[in-house]
């Protein structure tokens, strides 16, 4: 097709003005209600409400989840041994209702610090409840290594009338006892603290877990090796071994022993009797037919003695060497005058030293009258 035939064709073609007819209407969409937008205010309080109510039951959960364990058996037992640890005595004990008085002095801040091997620390190992008991048991971490240990506690009501109320029972406490060989009343210092003896050299007292240092407090006189002693836990069988002290006497103790026996001696030769009372010598066979005047002993050597151990009565004196002793008197009648004499005889000077005192030492004879010596 040439161009000038394309240009004849488009020429014939109606201009879109020129059209007429009639066009069909499109179907109008029906018309959709607009959606109502929430204002911001009721959105975020609907939002709000949802997240309170989130809120309060997630807190109610953690309330509760904490309520319980702060009302768990074993806060009183944790309490107690936070005390301890701290060596907050008074704290520990008031929160076991643990009952002390002024003569319990290794209860004291001051004692239990004296003390070695106290209690360091501790884990909770299990909780057993029954009803209103429950018990509790730990490991006691002290003097490097575990000790069980088991606490009871009791349901004493409740808090809100939902959580339990758990009062620890007073944990049972261990004791040092010591037995003193020597004097009753013999001053005893234990952790620093000072007591004295009963009248049989027994002491004993209530301790907490520990090692403490027991030292015999002779003075001058006397003296006992330091010992240490190891209270273990709470509970059960618990308490040290008994620690028995034995004392000696020191050399100021052994003169003052000696001094004591001469002068027994001095006062039975001072004697004008011919039996004198509480000695270890007398004189017999007196006749009747005279009269004795100017009666006397004579000491002619003083026993020898040695002092030892501790025994029931006393530190024993055991005669070494007995001494000699020799009796006169004059004598008269109508027949004349005359003199009288006996012995020379021993004297045994046996027996106990059963204390001391500022003056020194007290000596009892074992032996009177000379029931161990044949008399003259």
């Amino acid at each position: 097709m040439t161009e000038e035939r394309q240009v004849a064709d488009w020429a014939a073609t109606p201009h879109v003005d020129t059209i007429r007819g009639t066009l069909e209407q499109p179907v109008a969409p029906r018309p959709v209600p607009p959606r109502r937008r929430l204002g911001r205010g009721p959105l975020i309080s609907i939002i709000a409400g949802g997240a309170a109510i989130v809120l309060l039951a997630v807190a109610g959960v953690v309330g509760f989840s904490v309520g319980t364990s702060s009302h768990s058996p074993d806060r009183p037992v944790r309490a107690f041994l936070d005390d301890l640890t701290a060596g907050r005595v008074d704290d520990a004990l008031s929160a076991a209702g643990i009952e002390h008085g002024k003569d319990d002095v290794l209860l004291t801040d001051a004692a239990y610090a004296k003390a070695s091997g106290r209690v360091t620390g501790y884990r909770i190992a299990a909780t057993d409840t029954a009803g209103d008991t429950a018990r509790v048991r730990a490991y006691l971490k002290q003097g490097g290594r575990d000790v069980a240990a088991t606490f009871t506690l009791d349901k004493t009501g409740t808090d809100w009338g939902v959580f339990p109320v758990w009062d620890l029972e007073a944990p049972r406490l261990g004791q040092v006892q010591v037995a003193v060989s020597g004097p009753g009343g013999t001053a005893v210092r234990v952790a620093d603290q000072e007591i004295t003896t009963s009248k049989d050299g027994i002491a004993t007292l209530k301790a907490l877990p520990g090692e403490y240092s027991i030292a015999v407090d002779g003075g001058k006189w006397f003296t006992a090796d330091a010992q240490r002693t190891t209270v273990s836990g709470f509970g059960g069988a618990v308490g040290s071994v008994p620690v028995t002290l034995q004392t000696t006497l020191t050399d100021a103790g052994q003169q003052a022993a000696k001094d004591a026996v001469d002068k027994w001696v001095d006062g039975c030769i001072a004697s004008t009797e011919t039996a004198p009372p509480g000695c270890s010598f007398y004189a017999y066979g007196e006749d009747p037919a005279y009269t004795y005047t100017n009666q006397k002993w004579t000491l002619e050597s003083r026993p020898v003695v040695a002092v030892s151990d501790w025994v029931s009565r006393g530190w024993l004196v055991s005669t070494t060497t007995n001494g000699r002793a020799k009796f006169t008197a004059d004598i008269s009648n109508s027949a004349g005058t005359g003199t009288a004499s006996a012995g020379p005889m021993n004297v045994n000077a046996s027996g106990y030293i059963t204390g001391f005192t500022d003056q020194g030492a007290t000596f009892v004879s074992a032996v009177g009258n000379g029931s161990s010596d044949s008399g003259s």
